[in-house]
């Protein structure tokens, strides 16, 4: 039926007894030939309505009987085109623990067509809180205190040897609920990837590949040259996002084409025109520093994440802005209750908050030529424009 991965007793109730009472627990037909879910699974969870869904899975609002709390369980159909990545994303996500700003897994297993995973629930995405509650627009002191607080969630994943290849604002949520909503964690790890071998210890390999890993909007110029994805190109990666938040658009957004490939194709070659001076015009010094900090880095290079955080905090210095965690998207009331600090939020990480699907209340669809040799330090030639 399923195996218990570990299983955390001390959920929060409040909060996710209101994410049910605002919507309808009907249980409605699965699409693209996919069966209908079990009503029941393992025993043990009591399935309601659609929280979300994405290409190959859908997350469902669920009700843990043995814990007494709702949780989110996803399901992949067996059947589909692309399978068999729920069970691999739950296996790399058993090594992070569950006091850490990434998905708690609390159960996983198989039941009638559909790979399961069960995990806590979170507050919206990064993108939602950008799209929606801030209406396309971040203040330059929330983008930097987000870019520390998604440092330090990517120096965690990468400290366990894993890679997590798919950044982009929807894969970054924030907690749930008052005193939660100021801290940021990192979700999906269903691209993700050991860039060290458990037995071995040695590093991946730098290989030549066909097509890109991760987001085409996101991914670094090295992936459109077809390198295989390390650490410096998840944090190139949060570059890009954290520019998209101060932009409100990135200069390759609008870019068509029916055949994705060639889609791909010309973003990546808009973003390798694009210098990092042009793309960083008019915000602090310091972006630009990074992303070319992000390009010196070789393939197996271990980055200087301590050095990436000070830039940050050397911005906000030069601008006058204080790291006191008061986002753009919390209210008047959320932030008269939090006294001001100065380090990483306060309060320890609840583990039974830990996996968001762009929200609570929409869904996935309603939000969702040549490589350089390893030797090459990342893509470091740019033409102004």
């Amino acid at each position: 039926m399923g195996f218990l991965m570990r299983f955390p007793m001390d959920g929060k109730m409040t909060f996710e007894k209101k994410l049910v009472d605002k919507g309808s627990l009907s249980s409605d037909d699965e699409s693209d030939g996919r069966p209908q879910v079990p009503k029941v699974v393992a025993d043990r969870f009591d399935i309601s309505r659609k929280l979300g869904s994405g290409s190959y899975s859908v997350v469902r609002l669920a009700w843990d009987r043995i814990a007494n709390r709702y949780v989110a369980l996803k399901f992949e159909w067996t059947k589909a085109e692309k399978t068999d990545k729920l069970l691999k994303e739950a296996e790399l996500c058993q090594v992070f623990g569950l006091d850490s700003p990434t998905t708690t897994v609390h159960w996983c297993g198989s039941q009638d067509e559909y790979n399961i995973m069960a995990m806590g629930l979170l507050g919206p995405s990064l993108e939602d809180l950008f799209m929606k509650t801030c209406r396309r627009k971040f203040s330059l002191k929330t983008v930097l205190m987000l870019g520390e607080q998604m440092i330090n969630c990517i120096e965690f994943v990468h400290s366990h040897k894993i890679l997590h290849r798919d950044i982009k604002p929807s894969n970054f949520v924030v907690g749930a609920g008052d005193g939660q909503n100021d801290k940021v964690y990192i979700v999906d790890f269903g691209l993700a990837k050991r860039f060290r071998d458990p037995d071995t210890g040695k590093h991946i390999p730098f290989v030549k590949k066909s097509g890109i890993t991760g987001t085409a909007r996101y991914v670094t110029v090295n992936l459109h040259q077809g390198c295989e994805p390390s650490r410096r190109d998840d944090l190139g990666s949060i570059g890009y996002v954290l520019l998209y938040f101060l932009r409100g658009k990135l200069p390759w957004q609008g870019i068509n084409h029916r055949d994705k490939k060639k889609r791909k194709t010309r973003i990546g070659k808009r973003k390798a025109a694009t210098s990092h001076q042009d793309l960083c015009k008019s915000f602090p010094k310091e972006f630009v520093q990074y992303l070319e900090y992000c390009d010196s880095l070789g393939f197996k290079d271990k980055p200087d994440y301590d050095h990436l955080r000070s830039l940050f905090r050397k911005a906000a210095s030069r601008h006058q802005l204080d790291f006191d965690w008061q986002f753009d998207w919390l209210t008047p009331r959320q932030k008269r209750k939090r006294a001001p600090v100065s380090g990483s939020p306060s309060g320890k990480v609840e583990s039974s908050t830990y996996e968001s699907y762009e929200s609570y209340e929409d869904s996935y669809s309603s939000t969702r030529s040549g490589a350089r040799p390893e030797s090459d330090r990342g893509h470091k030639k740019r033409r102004k424009r």
